[in-house]
């Protein structure tokens, strides 16, 4: 996984375009793959937010890209590119670990041989409080 990671980070310095880059996106693949493997995160869930995440990067330099002049402000292209990333980090995660739970909660339910949780409400309201 570490390798993954740090392979995913490559890849995201060459299409940033330069080598130093590349050195960097490399050093910080793996050591979020060291992370993961750390904090034994699953697999699917650091890919789906790092995809997540790699996208928010993407998509916020590429608005600011558009809206300057050519090589007119790189720098304001890679805080609105990392601003976004930390945006999209926070909600893809929060996203994944939500529907992680949900699934968690469906399983443990099952193995304990009680109905699966339902849609809706959590609260119990009794039929005759009306």
């Amino acid at each position: 996984m570490t390798v993954a990671a740090a392979a995913a980070g490559g890849v995201l310095g060459l299409v940033a375009g330069s080598t130093g880059t590349v050195v960097v996106g490399a050093t910080v693949g793996a050591a979020t793959g060291a992370a993961i493997a750390f904090f034994r995160i699953r697999p699917l869930v650091s890919i789906a937010v790092a995809v997540g995440t790699v996208v928010g990067v993407v998509v916020g330099r590429s608005v600011i890209r558009v809206l300057c002049a050519p090589s007119g402000c790189p720098t304001v292209e890679w805080i609105t590119g990392v601003a976004t990333g930390l945006g999209a980090f926070v909600g893809v995660g929060l996203v994944v670990a939500l529907a992680t739970r949900s699934f968690d909660e469906y399983h443990e339910a099952l193995a304990a041989n009680r109905p699966p949780p339902s849609p809706g409400c959590e609260t119990e309201v009794a039929d005759d409080a009306e």
